[in-house]
This record gives structure tokens, sequence and C-alpha cells, in this order.
């Protein structure tokens, strides 16, 4: 079975920039990679900022498969990391997600 990457883009208020990431970093990543079939996260910054100067950010997590993607996002785990999320950044954040399984490797 092919692996999956749950991708997330987070535009991020430039003003609650700093304090995110250190909870994104600290708290929150750390705690979904504890979740079953979660093998690791990459993130990113994109060098262009949103319309009105949000900053955006992109993490790829990278998961043994696409059932493991689908019990995540069906668990109580990530309905209680959404939360929490919402409960700390929800006003200055705006997530998205993603699935993406993989079709061909180049290179």
């Amino acid at each position: 079975m092919a692996g999956a990457l749950y991708i997330v883009t987070i535009e991020v208020s430039p003003s609650s920039e700093e304090a995110w990431n250190r909870w994104h970093e600290d708290i929150h990543v750390p705690e979904v990679l504890h979740q079953p079939g979660f093998l690791r996260c990459r993130k990113w910054k994109d060098t262009t900022q949103a319309s009105d100067g949000w900053v955006r950010y992109v993490c790829h997590y990278e998961l043994t498969d696409v059932t493991a993607v689908e019990r995540y996002v069906a668990s109580d785990a990530a309905k209680r990391l959404r939360a929490e999320s919402d409960k700390h950044f929800g006003s200055v954040t705006r997530p998205s997600r993603a699935v993406l399984t993989e079709v061909a490797t180049f290179g």
C-alpha cells in the first residue's frame, strides 16, 4: 500500500505568528506525530504571503497509508487537537487540509 500525505496549510496573522509557531512546534506537531500511522512532519513557510498579508505555512505529515489518515481524521484525538487549536488560535489562523496518495516517484 502506498504512503499518504496529510497536508495542512495554515495562514497565520502576522501579529500571532511567533506565539503560534512556538505552540505549533513545541506542542501541536509532537502530539499529532504520536498518533498511529504518522511517520514524520515537514513544515514549510511560503515565500509569498496571502493577499491580506497573513503568513502561510504548509505542513506535510507523512503517514503509512491513506487508511491511517482516514482513521486519524475520524478519531477523538483529531477532534481534540482541532478544538485545542481553535481555542488558542482560532481567530488568528485559517487552516485547510488535503489528503494525497502517491501515484509515482521520479528522480
